[in-house]
């Protein structure tokens, strides 16, 4: 049953006046007629009983009246809360990031989108990426920034912002702290403070260090990267992390 057809019906119903079912939908009287008529074939039963000037309604309409009803305001209410959710969806965007994503320069730029665009919503959810791809899975981010390892194979629609390398962290009076590169067959002796924010990032190290020869102690593991750089800073272990271009500071 067209919706349209079901608002004539209901309309008719309420009024019983052919005159004023037109005027109040704005339509004239003809395709009021035609479109209870097209109904009545539809449903294989009459709706009305025309009476010269009067009208009135068969049992079969009023059992279908209150169900119209129900039918006419669902579709209302369904047709009100997707044009809502449209009309937020376009005043917001959400954007899933990693816990260290505050230290790249895609914070500042975002940060200068937000400025440029005051009516916009910008909202960020930080997360690891198990988390961040279940809530891009469920439709609850736009996009996300999250890294990714050589191999890695997505489902979804990607695209690469920045490349990173591995940078080892050390204490400044580190006796390997004066050299400009390491290998890690260097740090097999050393005791590892590890960031467990990232399972990616997480197993990547662990399955170098094993190419490389050994297994990483670990001493400590962290979700929480001020609580690795503390660490390191005290001498307590050395830890390999992600450099960000222009924003990662020595750990002195």
């Amino acid at each position: 049953m067209e919706i349209n057809k079901l608002k004539t019906f209901v309309e008719l119903a309420s009024t019983l006046s052919f005159s004023k079912t037109a005027a109040n939908l704005f339509i004239n009287q003809s395709s009021v007629s035609k479109q209870i008529k097209s109904l009545e074939r539809e449903l294989n039963c009459e709706l009305f009983i025309r009476a010269k000037r009067q009208i009135r309604m068969t049992e079969y309409a009023k059992i279908l009246f209150p169900a119209a009803q129900k039918i006419i305001k669902l579709n209302d209410q369904a047709l009100s809360d997707l044009r809502n959710c449209l009309q937020d969806r376009d005043d917001k965007i959400i954007i899933g990031v990693l816990p260290t994503f505050w230290n790249y320069s895609f914070f500042d730029q975002i940060s200068n989108f937000k400025r440029q665009n005051p009516n916009l919503r910008i909202i960020i959810k930080e997360g690891e990426i198990n988390y961040l791809t279940n809530l891009f899975q469920q439709g609850k981010l736009d996009f996300a920034f999250v890294r990714t390892t050589y191999g890695y194979k997505s489902d979804f629609e990607e695209f690469t912002v920045d490349h990173e390398s591995f940078c080892a962290c050390l204490n400044s009076e580190h006796p390997l702290a004066t050299k400009k590169s390491l290998k890690l067959a260097d740090l097999k002796n050393e005791n590892f403070v590890f960031y467990s924010g990232e399972e990616m990032l997480y197993h990547t190290v662990f399955d170098l260090c094993r190419e490389s020869g050994f297994e990483p102690q670990f001493s400590f593991a962290s979700h929480n990267i001020k609580s690795i750089l503390n660490l390191v800073k005290n001498n307590e272990g050395i830890s390999i992390l992600m450099h960000a271009p222009k924003k990662m500071k020595d750990v002195a």
